[in-house]
């Protein structure tokens, strides 16, 4: 299956969602004992980066919520505040989608796509954890650090888009470039 099909037929998108989700969650879930700062190591977040640019704003917002809210079900522990917040990386994630001439479906992706996709997840993951811990603190759990619960993993995780996300990415745009020039 096509992780990002050229011509998504309903039902082949909600299963490459549905998967993803359930990918999303697992490891986010498998990774979540790995401390960093105040929160945890998630590498998964790269998936956020890839369904984001495939699939535009609202499947990533819908794609970042619902992996998080499976991984806090495995956890038995429901942080509604990171749910959201993991949404809005997944939302920003997705604005790359919206650029003029981006096409990731068919292998055309310029390098101010590229610089675009780096923006978009950096300012994500900014805003998305800077305002779940901020909703932490605004509801009163204790030992909120907006640094160490925020800053330090937004920090992390635009590492993991620009080291690993992008050259997935990249990968997909040049395995996309080359059956669209085969087929088209």
């Amino acid at each position: 299956m096509d992780i990002c099909p050229a011509a998504a037929r309903k039902g082949e998108k909600v299963r490459v969602i549905g998967m993803g989700v359930v990918l999303y969650g697992f490891l986010s879930y498998i990774t979540d004992y790995i401390p960093i700062a105040g929160s945890s190591l998630r590498p998964a977040i790269v998936i956020l980066t890839i369904i984001g640019a495939c699939f535009g704003p609202l499947t990533g917002f819908l794609f970042g919520a619902l992996g998080t809210l499976l991984s806090d079900v495995l956890s038995g522990q429901l942080w509604m505040s990171w749910i959201i917040g993991n949404g809005v990386i997944g939302l920003f994630s997705g604005f790359a989608y919206l650029h003029k001439e981006f096409d990731l479906r068919n292998g055309k992706v310029s390098l101010s796509h590229y610089v675009w996709m780096a923006l978009w997840g950096i300012a994500g993951n900014l805003i998305g954890l800077v305002g779940a811990a901020g909703m932490d603190i605004l509801t009163g759990k204790p030992d909120v650090s907006i640094f160490y619960w925020a800053v330090v993993p937004a920090g992390v995780n635009s590492l993991w888009i620009v080291l690993m996300g992008l050259p997935i990415v990249t990968a997909i745009v040049k395995r996309k470039a080359a059956n669209f020039s085969a087929n088209g």
